[in-house]
């Protein structure tokens, strides 16, 4: 069976169009994950992330390796994997997404952390990452005390399915409905 699937990725703090463009890339590929896919063909009009994840282009930025280094880790899980990059003048359907946004929102995500800080080892020098709370009430139910809170969680935990439920890794976005 083949499908196409489009969602949109909402960053809540600075990027650079390249981090941008790995931060779309892991959000599909856990998306992806989420849903059991095991083959999966990904086009990119980002030049430069294809080449890197490809091994063409050596990745020197430490930002960029912390974001390769994720994306192969979540590539590595499925059986067939390929990224081909698009010239983004041949992207329309990006374009036009990127322009008007896509009507169905429950298939936006928000990321309010770069995402392979929340996929590392934290320290007193990371903050916990704002999937923690998630992640630990999916795992063992966890709850703040405050009922406003708790209500505020259960309903971020409601986008979000726990596999394979050892590690925060394993935390991804429910699939919608209508996908």
């Amino acid at each position: 069976m083949r499908a196409t699937l489009h969602q949109a990725v909402t960053l809540q703090f600075k990027a650079t169009n390249n981090q941008a463009e790995y931060e779309a890339l892991i959000a599909w590929l856990n998306f992806a994950l989420s849903m059991s896919v095991k083959c999966i063909q990904v086009f990119s009009d980002s030049q430069l992330v294809v080449n890197q994840v490809n091994q063409i282009f050596e990745t020197k930025d430490e930002v960029l390796k912390k974001y390769l280094q994720q994306a192969q880790s979540l590539i590595s899980q499925f059986e067939d994997f390929s990224l081909t990059h698009i010239p983004r003048e041949e992207n329309q359907v990006a374009d036009r997404l990127a322009k008007v946004g896509l009507p169905d929102l429950r298939r936006t995500q928000v990321f309010e952390r770069p995402s392979f800080e929340c996929a590392e080892i934290h320290s007193e020098e990371h903050p916990p990452c704002w999937m923690n709370r998630i992640f630990n009430y999916l795992k063992d139910g966890t709850q703040p005390d405050n009922r406003q809170k708790v209500k505020k969680l259960k309903l971020d935990c409601a986008k979000y399915v726990l596999i394979n439920g050892s590690s925060i890794e394993g935390l991804m976005p429910s699939p919608s409905p209508s996908a």
